[in-house]
């Protein structure tokens, strides 16, 4: 989640309504920055950068990961001069680096294309970072911990020629406030926002123009009204305003849009800029069903709730998409992003091709926890889930809307811990009379977003309604998605 310049930082602050003052906190002297031999830049004349723009519109793929998330196979393929893209970079203001991958990652070669070819196209340079410190008893290995190395990072891209123009913090307050796992530290939110200024200061000596803001998730304690106090306390202890809060959302609670225009409307009132980021979900399976979920995340928000963001960030840290190129076909990354400008309705799901019959269909359940009602379990979306709140035994139930011949089903669990569990899958035909017979037992081990399957010999005839009894399980009883196929 992370992205900046120099000239235009002007009109960018007074479009913002908000001046980022530098701190009287004396800078902590720097070490020389490792030499990165210059390359012969490009000769063409690029559009001028723009960051008076709103929203703020800003790309962050995730390039191939070492022992990690796959991220977009063509990740360096975006540099090319040719790289068919051209529409989508007109679109967009910014493109952020993964400061993982501009510290450590990326060749010399690499992050200098990268660099100049961002440049080139007349898009602002962004990083995102973890501007803390760990200490001897907390935050090792925790993200928005990586403050020695953010400053190197920021020192890398310095030697390689680049101009950066804007940091994006990644999740510091979450992390070190909210968490409580290990190596949790639990640190006041006064303390967070002086290490910040602290890193502030001397990333500034870098690149004293620097638009620096925070990303932060929506979730759980860390609700609206947390990161409003957040954003005033950031003021209160340093005497100026994070550049921007970009919210990185529990798409797991179906209220986060209202909870996003409560930030939003602050965020407006104090000068703030807040920004979404729209993703898919880890458990994807391609790049269409990740990109439609992102989709459908944005006709939600931008259409349905009519959210009024500042900024918009487009960013993936999951294994999908894997294609980034090119922006004529809908299902890459820069496909999605050009469609978004010019038809965002036609992102998301396209229901008149899909023979998952479950999906949208009116569901029935034993109970649920509010934010997680029964809808959420066909709604296509495994990043939401229906929960009933309580142990076995539980049951969920969808009218198909009328009979099929069923020749598969699909669900997709959401349980803490894994272990034994029994789920009986029954159906009956249309009517209100019908009496529900016996199709399946699914009985085993089970773990989260691991799917059950189960394909008859021949497809069960007439089936208007399904109902799913769960027997036993140890977890409350909660499906992310069911999928009844025809």
């Amino acid at each position: 989640m992370k992205r900046i310049l120099s000239v235009i930082l002007v009109l960018f602050f007074a479009a913002l309504a908000c001046t980022i003052v530098p701190s009287t906190s004396t800078p902590i002297a720097t070490s020389t920055p490792t030499s990165i031999p210059p390359t012969a830049t490009h000769t063409a004349i690029p559009r001028p950068i723009d960051l008076t723009n709103r929203p703020l519109y800003w790309f962050a793929p995730l390039p191939p990961q070492i022992d990690a998330y796959n991220g977009s196979d063509d990740f360096m393929d975006l540099f090319l001069s040719d790289a068919p893209w051209e529409q989508t970079a007109n679109y967009i203001q910014v493109f952020k680096l993964y400061g993982g991958w501009a510290a450590r990652d990326s060749t010399n070669a690499q992050l200098r294309q990268a660099i100049q070819a961002i440049r080139q196209r007349g898009l602002a340079l962004a990083v995102e970072l973890g501007p803390l410190n760990p200490t001897d008893e907390c935050g090792l290995f925790i993200e928005g911990f990586a403050g020695e190395e953010g400053v190197e990072t920021v020192r890398r891209i310095k030697a390689a020629g680049g101009d950066l123009n804007l940091i994006a913090f990644d999740e510091p307050y979450y992390y070190g406030h909210f968490y409580d796992g290990e190596q949790a530290c639990n640190w006041t939110a006064e303390k967070i926002a002086q290490d910040i200024d602290s890193f502030i200061q001397r990333v500034r000596l870098e690149f004293p123009d620097l638009i620096i803001g925070d990303i932060e998730p929506l979730t759980g304690a860390a609700d609206a009204q947390a990161h409003n106090d957040w954003l005033d306390t950031f003021r209160a202890v340093n005497g100026y305003d994070l550049a921007f809060l970009h919210l990185d959302i529990d798409w797991s609670d179906t209220r986060w849009p209202q909870k996003v225009k409560v930030i939003e409307e602050y965020g407006q009132q104090t000068g703030v800029p807040i920004g979404v980021i729209y993703t898919g979900n880890f458990q994807d399976e391609t790049d269409e069903a990740w990109l439609s979920i992102a989709g459908e995340r944005v006709k939600r928000y931008e259409l349905e709730s009519a959210g009024n963001l500042d900024h918009v960030i487009f960013q993936s840290w999951n294994d999908k998409p894997d294609r980034a190129l090119p922006e004529s076909e809908p299902f890459t990354f820069t496909g999605f992003i050009k469609t978004y400008f010019e038809d965002k309705s036609a992102l998301g799901f396209q229901l008149q091709s899909n023979t998952n019959v479950a999906l949208k269909r009116s569901v029935r359940v034993s109970r649920l926890i509010e934010g997680y009602g029964g809808e959420s379990a066909v709604d296509g979306d495994p990043g939401t889930s229906w929960s009933s709140g309580d142990d076995a035994p539980q049951w969920i139930e969808i009218d198909l809307g009328e009979a099929y011949d069923i020749r598969q089903v699909r669900l997709l669990p959401s349980q803490y811990p894994a272990g034994a569990t029994v789920h009986r899958l029954r159906g009956r035909g249309p009517g209100t009379g019908g009496t529900f017979i016996d199709l399946y037992v699914f009985e085993g081990e089970t773990e989260d977003s691991k799917w059950l399957a189960h394909t008859p010999p021949e497809p069960w005839s007439g089936i208007q309604v399904i109902r799913i009894e769960s027997a036993a399980s140890p977890s409350w009883i909660a499906w992310r998605e069911i999928e009844i196929l025809r």
